[in-house]
């Protein structure tokens, strides 16, 4: 398993990734297979800790006991051969050298999730969308759509006491309202939804500059984690909060345009070249560059299927809009059609 700076690897944890780390992340990650493992292993961590909260006592007590069973399992790992090596001590083996780099608030954090795991024995149940999108429904009807690259995670005994999610990525959520009125609640590093029955399209990255929800139907409670800020959403508004400038704000949108992720069509409704231009930016992660000659002000109706390549839909989209395009290696420049 190739080797990257641990530093980047904690930046990313933290929310705090520069375009460089990013990068750097995406060229480890496809070095080799092991490489998006670990990734994910130290992001279920982080996540499993985020469903229990610890006070000061319990949270050092477990870091007692937890370099104490780091250093038995280590004494170990030398007389074994590999066919003999656990998941467990693989999982220490992989996980310990970022632990030794951490800082404190992220190595705490850690420390929370190994301890919940080997301690409390508490289970947690993770669904990670690798290459694909993939739909879950929960045990209260809920229905998730997660995005590739993402992964949510929740108790097993999600629905009993509480309805709470953890959500490291893109995910589009029709929730199920309750007679009893319990609310839905979902977790993430830089924003947390809390809603009792609607369909929202929630986005955060764990180590992106950003993080939105935007809400389709119903209304939603958006705050950040310390509970500092706080906006309640109508439909077609978006919560973005930026990390760096570290300010929740609500702007006007056009929500349905945000979940078109979730299904093999592109439908367009009421929407400007510059609402396309942004799904297809996320979609094929490219730059896109509008012609100040093109206007802005006309609305597009339609549904295009989403194809492989790019060029495939920006030829589908001159069919019905008036528009040129010019792709220059990873950016598409857009044109007024002569």
């Amino acid at each position: 398993m190739e080797k990257i700076d641990e530093g980047i690897i904690l930046r990313y944890l933290q929310g705090k990734s520069t375009n460089e780390d990013f990068r750097k992340i995406n060229n480890w990650m496809d070095i080799s297979p092991d490489n998006p493992k670990l990734l994910f292993t130290i992001e279920e961590l982080l996540a499993k800790s985020k469903l229990k909260e610890y006070d000061d006592k319990q949270i050092e007590a477990a870091f007692i006991r937890l370099k104490s069973r780091i250093k038995s399992e280590e004494a170990g790992i030398s007389s074994i051969s590999n066919s003999q090596v656990t998941g467990k001590v693989s999982i220490i083996r992989m996980i310990q050298p970022f632990m030794r780099y951490a800082a404190a608030v992220i190595f705490i954090v850690l420390i929370g999730g190994l301890s919940y795991m080997w301690l409390k024995k508490e289970e947690t149940i993770n669904v990670y969308a690798d290459n694909k999108i993939k739909k879950v429904e929960l045990t209260d009807g809920t229905k998730v759509w997660l995005n590739k690259g993402t992964t949510l995670s929740y108790s097993k005994s999600f629905g009993n006491d509480e309805r709470k999610v953890f959500l490291n990525g893109e995910a589009y959520f029709e929730v199920t309202k309750l007679p009893n009125r319990q609310t839905f609640v979902v977790e993430s590093n830089m924003m947390n939804v809390e809603v009792r029955g609607t369909i929202f399209n929630m986005k955060s990255y764990n180590g992106a500059p950003k993080a939105e929800t935007s809400l389709i139907e119903g209304e939603v409670l958006v705050e950040t984690p310390d509970k500092d800020s706080r906006i309640v959403l109508l439909p077609g508004q978006k919560a973005v909060f930026d990390s760096k400038l570290d300010r929740l704000t609500v702007k006007e949108t056009n929500s349905n345009m945000d979940g078109v992720w979730r299904n093999d069509m592109l439908p367009f409704q009421n929407a400007s070249i510059e609402d396309i231009a942004n799904v297809l930016k996320d979609l094929y992660k490219v730059d896109i560059q509008i012609s100040k000659e093109l206007d802005l002000k006309s609305s597009y109706s339609g549904m295009i299927k989403k194809k492989d390549k790019l060029e495939d839909v920006m030829n589908a989209l001159k069919n019905s809009i008036p528009i040129e395009y010019e792709i220059k290696n990873n950016s598409v420049i857009i044109k007024q059609k002569k």
